[in-house]
């Protein structure tokens, strides 16, 4: 065999997985917010996630199964080795599927995701067994930055800054496991979102309430070699809601994107969510693309 597979150890291997992304095409999934999905606890356990390299040292494969998201996420270097890389990539993540059908006792289907031009994705899924259709997905919402709206102003009480660091992640977590109602975020995550190598504080807005606590949050992640920025996540507080902030959030990151050099931006919430998506809309974003999802499930 020509390739080599390694276990992903973190932050020390986040470069070499990121010179491999930089290479997909923008339709491949999660090339602008992977640092994001990079630094979620199951990853880092040291079992969910691997990458291939060729006889040169170059990084040609990367898998990693996403718990928090039930989805595999994948990229493969186009070029000689696809087919190879392609073949051990999909054994690896049967494997560790089974292994945690195993452990859990029973089976459960797993997902990964494409986006609706990316039909040599789509197929490659197919080939290797994900067939199982859902009704959920995901929107990919696009916005180009020219004449963006102004920034409105917060309403009293309430003020907008960039978290401070990782004394606040514990704040930032809670906040989020009631916004998203999920348990799923923990501050270790948080933590190590601050020390990932493509991290911006001024990419990492907070809105406080009037009493200190946090109302909302709005995360930012730039490519400057595609000019291309994403948001991911937006939040705001149950208890804040419908009263603009939302809107705020993304018309404060839009203009900070701008001055980064952007050109255009995306985020790419789940269909059901209705008020971010209304949010969005409000502030200039629009629909571009659906995300689906295939499933597969392993027998034990």
């Amino acid at each position: 065999m020509s390739i080599t597979q390694h276990v992903f150890r973190g932050e020390t291997d986040v470069p070499r997985v990121l010179d491999l992304v930089r290479k997909m095409p923008v339709a491949c999934r999660h090339v602008i917010d992977l640092s994001w999905r990079l630094c979620s606890p199951i990853i880092n356990e040291g079992h969910d996630a691997t990458f291939w390299e060729n006889a040169q040292g170059q990084v040609v494969g990367f898998a990693a199964w996403q718990y928090s998201w039930a989805a595999l996420d994948f990229f493969i270097l186009p070029g000689p080795q696809m087919q190879e890389v392609e073949a051990v990539l999909f054994s690896w993540a049967d494997k560790r599927f089974h292994q945690r059908d195993k452990e859990r006792g029973y089976p459960l289907p797993y997902w990964a995701e494409f986006r609706d031009d990316d039909r040599e994705r789509q197929q490659m899924l197919e080939t290797h067994g994900f067939v199982l259709e859902v009704n959920d997905c995901y929107v990919s919402l696009h916005q180009t930055l020219v004449d963006l709206a102004p920034v409105p102003a917060l309403p009293d009480g309430f003020l907008l800054r960039s978290l401070a660091g990782e004394s606040e992640v514990e704040e930032f977590a809670e906040m989020h496991r009631t916004a998203f109602e999920s348990t799923a975020m923990t501050a270790e995550w948080r933590a190590r979102v601050i020390r990932t190598s493509l991290y911006r504080p001024e990419l990492d807005l907070v809105i406080c309430a009037p009493d200190g606590s946090f109302a909302g949050s709005c995360l930012g992640w730039f490519e400057p070699s595609r000019q291309v920025a994403q948001i991911e996540p937006v939040s705001v507080h149950p208890r804040f809601q419908r009263r603009g902030l939302g809107r705020i959030l993304l018309l404060e990151m839009l203009s900070r994107f701008q001055a980064h050099g952007a050109s255009s931006v995306i985020i790419e919430p789940s269909s059901d969510t209705v008020a971010i998506r209304s949010a969005c809309e409000v502030v200039g974003f629009r629909k571009e693309h659906t995300i689906s999802r295939r499933g597969k499930r392993l027998s034990l």
